[in-house]
């Protein structure tokens, strides 16, 4: 199928709009099945909880991160994420969906988390987030709940910053960044919820229906995207901390005020003009991705995300100067980023 899908990549230009809509089209009607297929199965799909050193007794801020690693290792990276998190207040639940975690690794988390669970890898991020959320004994009190996961590394700035700027005045559902795809809405690896959104009806229904799909498109359409809707569909104030249109507003300054294009390299240039006419046509880019050392080195945004790194799906050029990027930038230890991609790169460099 992979061989396939990279052939298409060769078609002639004529044939491959429809080769994606027939593409895009099996999508929809595998993730309308798999859909279906989730009322045959059957949970519970926690197989332990180990309690940590930390208590949920009477806790106001919570924060639920979900994992996963093949060989059930949890990273360096990770690890940095999670002491930050702890140092700003929060009581963790780790939420593993990994076939089980390394023995070293459960010692590490014991001291900062007040649970560990290991589940079956079933419903991605929201059925574990689900399931992290039905373990928490008094919902109720909980004035911040933050759901987050490991496809990012950082934060490379300290995550306090940004979290202060997630105040409850401003909005009652917070995300790090925003995303025009399909429609708006709040990237799901980071999301506040204060305590108008917690205590509300929509938060308890959203959750509620949400059933464990074997389907990233589902999960993305349906969950990440259905998300926003429904807390705004209750006028739930939802917005992020590093809108997409911020930086689309400082590239079109950058390239029609300040002429920056003019002192670009010629692939930068190239690249720098396509973005610039995707935006003026109003095309959604996902901003994580093509503003990445912009968020990282003029917003202080905290992260870089896995996926660029590994994948770099968009074919960002010139990624490979990120490390200077970020150790410009911050005090960040990018060897634990290095680490990692050498364990889990395979067929690429960066």
């Amino acid at each position: 199928m992979s061989r396939f899908l990279s052939a298409s990549l060769r078609l002639p230009l004529q044939l491959r709009v429809p080769f994606h809509a027939i593409r895009g089209w099996f999508r929809l009607l595998y993730a309308q099945i798999m859909y279906l297929a989730s009322f045959l199965r059957k949970g519970p799909y926690v197989h332990r909880v180990r309690p940590g050193a930390q208590s949920l007794d009477n806790a106001r801020n919570v924060c639920i991160v979900v994992h996963f690693d093949r060989q059930g290792r949890v990273h360096d990276f990770l690890m940095h994420y999670l002491y930050q998190l702890y140092g700003y207040g929060f009581e963790l639940i780790f939420v593993s969906n990994a076939k089980e975690i390394d023995p070293e690794d459960v010692e590490r988390l014991h001291e900062i988390c007040a649970l560990i669970v290991e589940r079956h890898n079933v419903g991605y991020d929201f059925g574990a987030w689900k399931d992290g959320i039905a373990l928490i004994p008094d919902l109720g009190s909980v004035n911040r709940l933050l759901l987050v996961n490991d496809s990012v590394y950082g934060p490379i700035h300290n995550i306090a910053t940004s979290l202060d700027r997630m105040n409850p005045e401003d909005a009652d559902v917070w995300g790090m960044t925003d995303s025009w795809d399909f429609s708006f809405h709040l990237q799901s690896y980071f999301l506040l919820f204060h305590a108008a959104a917690i205590r509300s009806k929509a938060f308890s229904r959203f959750w509620a229906k949400v059933r464990y799909v074997q389907s990233k498109t589902w999960v993305v359409r349906r969950y990440e995207v259905g998300l926003t809707h429904a807390m705004s569909r209750a006028r739930l104030r939802c917005r992020a901390a590093f809108p997409y249109r911020d930086c689309a507003r400082a590239l079109v300054r950058a390239v029609i005020e300040e002429g920056a294009e003019a002192q670009l390299d010629s692939v930068r240039q190239t690249f720098v003009r396509q973005m610039y006419k995707a935006i003026d046509a109003g095309v959604p880019l996902n901003g994580t991705h093509f503003f990445w050392d912009y968020l990282i080195a003029k917003m202080q945004f905290p992260f870089i995300k896995r996926e660029l790194l590994q994948k770099n799906p968009a074919r960002i050029p010139l990624l490979t100067y990120w490390e200077s990027v970020i150790e410009t930038s911050s005090d960040y230890d990018t060897n634990m980023i290095l680490h990692h991609l050498e364990m889990t790169l395979k067929n690429r460099t960066v």
